[in-house]
């Protein structure tokens, strides 16, 4: 049963999300840790645009595999859409907060979310295979 729930798009989508927020909050804290209170902001910026970004990436993600399919184009489009809206968000919540590094904020974070994309498609086709491979050897 525990499988089960972790196997679940649900968990994937709020596991992911969980550990983006403490690694990017931690990572924009360390890059912005020279002007003080404005570091703990960034931070905090950064950790909740990447739960945020990381929930609702992950479910697009689901959501994008299922309707462009799980061919080349279609994975190439779900990225594309997802780390495009992941890093318009990222950078407007940062010029909002007045983040004083913000392409050293912000780079290496989207550098991940195209791997993280990339990854989490790729991951998506190798589950949807493996269904495929199981279904038919349950009815054989």
């Amino acid at each position: 049963m525990i499988r089960r729930i972790l196997q679940s798009p649900g968990c994937r989508v709020v596991l992911s999300a969980l550990a983006s927020a403490v690694t990017w909050f931690a990572w924009a804290y360390w890059a912005n840790r020279a002007d003080g209170d404005q570091a703990l902001l960034s931070g905090l910026s950064q950790g909740g645009v990447s739960f945020v970004t990381t929930s609702v990436g992950s479910f697009l993600l689901e959501l994008l595999f299922v309707r462009l399919g799980s061919g080349l184009a279609g994975m190439a489009t779900s990225v594309a859409l997802v780390s495009g809206l992941s890093l318009s968000f990222m950078v407007t919540a940062h010029w909002l907060a007045g983040t004083p590094n913000l392409a050293l904020t912000v780079l290496p974070v989207f550098t991940v979310v195209l791997l993280y994309c990339s990854s989490y498609v790729f991951g998506l086709k190798k589950l949807k295979q493996q269904n495929e491979i199981n279904a038919v050897e349950t009815a054989c």
